[in-house]
């Protein structure tokens, strides 16, 4: 039998955190752990995590994931001699993704993997440790960079002349909220963009969502991102309110199919279609 070993690589592909000057948030399904605190994070529109390793049988595995990426670092503040282990660090990361239905992809001494899904979303997080009681989690939130491609005035006249409406996946919103997260600000503009320049032109902001949860859920809470996306642009971008009308279709007009975390990603969208 081979020697078991692992090695995990982190490829940054964007280098700047998107919240440098913000607070640190962890993923809600993971507390602090006693006697830690939070030292720093890292927050990026997307990042890629990649784990190698070979197995109890030889066998090579290779997991590449990608897509919004957060990662926090705790310190531990207690005494040297009383530091927990990477086992009792690790168990407690372990318990709250099983709890939820998740899985433990790869465990060494000093690296886990794990998968676990939230509201229809897949995430994986990567735990690293020392041995000294301090540690860092990656998390990972499973995105397509397509979802990542800022469309710009000109590409939303384009679209809006060619089919009568345009999508838009660069518009974030926390899970099962409806405030509109910083790094949509490119996306915005553009919209505010294409509709200075339009102002003869009346569309409709129509917020999608996948199929997970119930149906009146999802349309309101469609409705109330549409609403979200329509107070930034008159707000911030001064745009006539008569110019721009909500609604909310939540998962009745999907564009793929819900039987994956793939098609889900594609059905939640924000558009904006002629009136």
């Amino acid at each position: 039998m081979n020697k078991l070993f692992s090695s995990v690589i982190l490829a940054i592909w964007l280098s700047t955190p998107i919240f440098a000057q913000s607070p640190c948030n962890p993923h809600p399904l993971f507390n602090v752990l006693p006697q830690h605190s939070i030292s720093g994070c890292e927050e990026k529109e997307y990042d890629n995590i990649q784990v190698d390793y070979t197995d109890k049988d030889g066998t090579w595995i290779q997991y590449e994931r990608a897509g919004y990426f957060l990662k926090t670092y705790y310190t531990f503040d207690g005494e040297w001699e009383k530091r927990p282990s990477n086992a009792m660090i690790f168990q407690n990361y372990i318990h709250a993704v099983t709890s939820k239905g998740g899985t433990v992809i790869h465990r060494s001494n000093s690296n886990l993997f794990l998968h676990f899904k939230s509201e229809g979303e897949s995430w994986y997080v990567h735990i690293q440790s020392d041995q000294s009681g301090t540690f860092s989690v990656s998390c990972v939130r499973e995105e397509n960079m397509n979802q990542y491609i800022v469309l710009s005035a000109e590409d939303i006249d384009r679209e809006i002349k060619a089919t009568g409406k345009a999508l838009f996946y660069g518009i974030y919103f926390d899970t099962d909220k409806a405030y509109i997260k910083p790094e949509s600000k490119a996306t915005l503009e553009e919209m505010a963009k294409y509709l200075n320049s339009n102002l003869n032109v009346k569309v409709y902001i129509v917020g999608h969502t996948d199929n997970t949860g119930t149906l009146e859920h999802n349309q309101k809470l469609s409705e109330e991102r549409a609403k979200a996306v329509i107070n930034a642009l008159t707000t911030d971008y001064k745009i006539p309110s008569e110019n721009i009308e909500a609604k909310g279709l939540g998962p009745l007009s999907p564009i793929a199919s819900n039987l994956d975390e793939e098609g889900k990603s594609k059905n939640r969208r924000v558009e904006m279609v002629l009136r």
